[in-house]
């Protein structure tokens, strides 16, 4: 016979859960750590070539120029209106992608599907994406 849990199966997986997700997030910080370091090793080896150097010396110069012709330019009001107008356009994007993800989140829950027909007959899939960001207190 086997021997049985005190612990509920639920309460189990959640557990068993909670415990890969913390194993990915200590994966997650030591790679990024060993990446950080790798590509710290990278940049200093390049920068430390002559040839890039005199390269990056010339760039960086022309990316000054760059830069102050578009100050110049940026301050024309018909630039000025334009840019402002894709300012709205980026809002008003970002509020309708942010309303149809919640309306698909509740037309998952409606209808326990992750598909959905769309206006023109071709049927999409509904994809999730979570992460884990820090509380903001």
């Amino acid at each position: 016979m086997s021997k049985q849990s005190d612990t509920p199966q639920p309460v189990h997986n959640l557990l068993a859960i909670e415990d890969l997700i913390k194993g990915y997030l200590a994966d997650i910080a030591a790679t990024k750590e060993k990446l950080k370091a790798h590509k710290e090793m990278v940049k200093s080896t390049i920068e430390q070539d002559k040839d890039y150097s005199v390269v990056a010396e010339k760039h960086n110069a022309v990316k000054k120029e760059v830069a102050k012709v578009k100050e110049t330019l940026v301050k024309n009001p018909a630039i000025t209106s334009a840019q402002l107008k894709v300012n709205e356009l980026q809002t008003e994007l970002k509020d309708a992608q942010s309303a149809l993800s919640d309306y698909l989140n509740q037309y998952i829950q409606l209808t326990q599907t992750s598909e959905f027909v769309g206006p023109d007959g071709e049927v999409l899939q509904i994809v999730r994406s979570a992460k884990l960001v820090k509380r903001k207190i």
